[in-house]
């Protein structure tokens, strides 16, 4: 039978020779997307001439297109958004690389830094979209014409209306209530229409965990999901809250991203994650590393660390080509502890906008909730960090604020705050001070959670 992650038709298991099939896959799809993205000139001619590429035939190898900076990141995406809306019209960016009446989908960002970022599809980018998502479906064991329950964000998310007609093309029928339906009716359809697959960030899935016995009168254990999909924050790979809920719903975890200009990874089934699974190597160059500081290429290897280019190798519409995508990330190529199958695995360990710079140390927010979420139940798993500037430099001590589990008593709070700090020290060098507060304190929300607040004096 074959292996729910094999999907390329490269037969080798030595990580040296698959990542050099993987460069000529590369290449030669890039050949033809330099090519196309070229004839673009508002935007993306600009960017080559700037670079002191005259003409595509310079571009001779992957190691020079590698070596060409960073063409799109988020502030040049905003940029190129709103001077196309004050040029042409319309928000679908200078680097629309098709007409705009072919630009047939939008997804954006949640915009929670400031103006939403579009996604922009045509039909071609659309059916690729939903072929590597339904990839990610398979690997999770979602069968066709059996019931799937989203509670994502649905307000043009990337994680909504556009997983949700992926569903269907998949041939699922997802039950598209949506973070802004709210807990209490979340739970309620759940109910209703008795789903086994369960698509929420792991914020709500903690939310439905702590409110289903006052909603509904039962625990959610009792409501029959076995698989949960999480994606959007931090958290879907961590130990405890993989164990957290197998413990609550009796589900196992599958952490993914997906979507944006077809990327797409998912952790396997095994019951620890070891990286997620990268299900898109023939449409999207999702890892081409480079150091976070110089921008120069890395070498792509096992074990590798540095902030991902993104580039979509045949992407029709606004393409992300050399896009500086903020995520730090570190690889592993060749056989998966957890399922056996040969590939490249990915994990995110933060994000480069994100990194705090604390007495010379480098620390990622994620980072800091993976330490939290090993001291669960005593605390709840949620947490700010409150600083008095905005990132990235820190005045020491680093204030970490978290929450007392539901049933830690206020006694122990000293000492497990102390027991926090400590081992923050051990495992991240830097010591913090650490308030405990009463169990939820904090808000929650369905949605992304941001981990820094900035409370200027």
């Amino acid at each position: 039978m074959t292996h729910p992650l094999h999907y390329l038709d490269i037969d080798t298991r030595d990580p040296a020779e698959y990542l050099a099939a993987l460069d000529q896959l590369r290449w030669t799809k890039l050949q033809k997307q330099i090519r196309y993205v070229w004839s673009n000139e508002d935007y993306y001619r600009r960017r080559f001439l700037e670079a002191g590429v005259s003409s595509p035939e310079d571009i001779r190898s992957l190691d020079d297109f590698r070596r060409l900076p960073s063409f799109l990141d988020k502030a040049r995406h905003r940029d190129s958004q709103n001077e196309s809306l004050e040029r042409y019209g319309h928000p679908l960016g200078l680097h629309l690389t098709a007409k705009p009446e072919a630009a047939i989908h939008l997804a954006a960002t949640s915009g929670t830094t400031g103006t939403p970022t579009f996604y922009v599809f045509s039909r071609k980018d659309l059916e690729i979209t939903y072929k590597v998502l339904g990839r990610m479906f398979r690997v999770a064991g979602i069968r066709p014409g059996e019931t799937t329950f989203h509670a994502f964000g649905l307000s043009l998310w990337l994680a909504g209306i556009t997983y949700i007609q992926a569903l269907e093309a998949y041939g699922a029928r997802p039950v598209a209530v949506g973070a802004e339906g709210g807990v209490p009716k979340i739970l309620r359809y759940i109910e209703l229409t008795r789903p086994r697959v369960l698509f929420a960030t792991p914020s709500m899935a903690n939310q439905l965990i702590e409110r289903a016995p006052g909603e509904i009168g039962k625990p959610v254990g009792a409501l029959g999901i076995e698989t949960l999909l999480v994606c959007g924050e931090p958290g879907g790979s961590q130990p405890a809250f993989r164990a957290r809920v197998r413990e609550h719903f009796g589900a196992q975890t599958f952490d993914m991203t997906g979507g944006a200009w077809h990327n797409g990874t998912i952790t396997c089934d095994a019951e620890q994650a070891h990286g997620m699974h990268y299900m898109a190597e023939d449409h999207c160059f999702r890892y081409d590393l480079v150091d976070p500081q110089t921008r120069q290429p890395l070498e792509i290897r096992d074990g590798a660390v540095g902030e991902a280019i993104h580039t979509g190798l045949e992407y029709e519409a606004a393409p992300a080509f050399r896009n500086a995508t903020g995520d730090i990330l570190r690889l592993h190529v060749g056989e998966c502890p957890g399922c056996g199958h040969f590939g490249v695995r990915m994990e995110i360990i933060g994000r480069a906008d994100d990194m705090l710079m604390v007495k010379g140390v480098k620390v990622y927010p994620a980072a800091i909730q993976n330490v939290v979420h090993r001291f669960l139940p005593e605390l709840s798993g949620e947490l700010r960090i409150r600083l008095d500037a905005p990132p990235p430099k820190v005045a020491p001590p680093l204030k970490l604020a978290v929450e007392a589990g539901e049933d830690t008593p206020e006694s122990a709070w000293p000492e497990l705050g102390k027991a926090l700090e400590q081992r923050i020290r051990e495992l991240l060098t830097f010591r913090p001070s650490v308030t405990v507060l009463p169990f939820g304190s904090l808000p929650r929300s369905g949605a992304k959670t941001k981990l820094i607040e900035v409370i200027e004096p």
